[in-house]
């Protein structure tokens, strides 16, 4: 079926022998894996905003468990850091401007 598929771009297999969509494949998995890596407190923070549930709580703890993981190798520093700089932008006031607290 893959011999069927007709593209407008033509993509050789590689020297071992991968076709086109094989690597298309490949390319996409290491890139999901990689955004997991990366990105596991963000998946932490939408298992925790699913329904309660059994399978909630397993997702969640897989989910959790992941963001733990990649904090405790250091993969999560790129993440903390720009939070923090985020979080001091969001801080800063102007020199006679009351704080959010104030404003309420």
């Amino acid at each position: 079926m893959a011999d069927q598929f007709d593209s407008p771009v033509d993509v050789e297999a590689d020297e071992q022998g991968l076709p086109g969509l094989a690597q298309m494949a490949v390319a996409v998995g290491i890139a999901v894996f990689t955004l997991a890596m990366i990105n596991a407190h963000a998946l932490a923070a939408w298992a925790d905003g699913l329904e309660p549930g059994a399978r909630t709580a397993r997702i969640s703890a897989v989910a959790h468990g992941l963001a733990d993981q990649t904090e405790a190798r250091g993969l999560d520093k790129p993440r903390a850091a720009l939070k923090q700089q985020w979080d001091r932008v969001k801080a800063a006031r102007w020199p006679n401007q009351a704080s959010r607290k104030d404003q309420r």
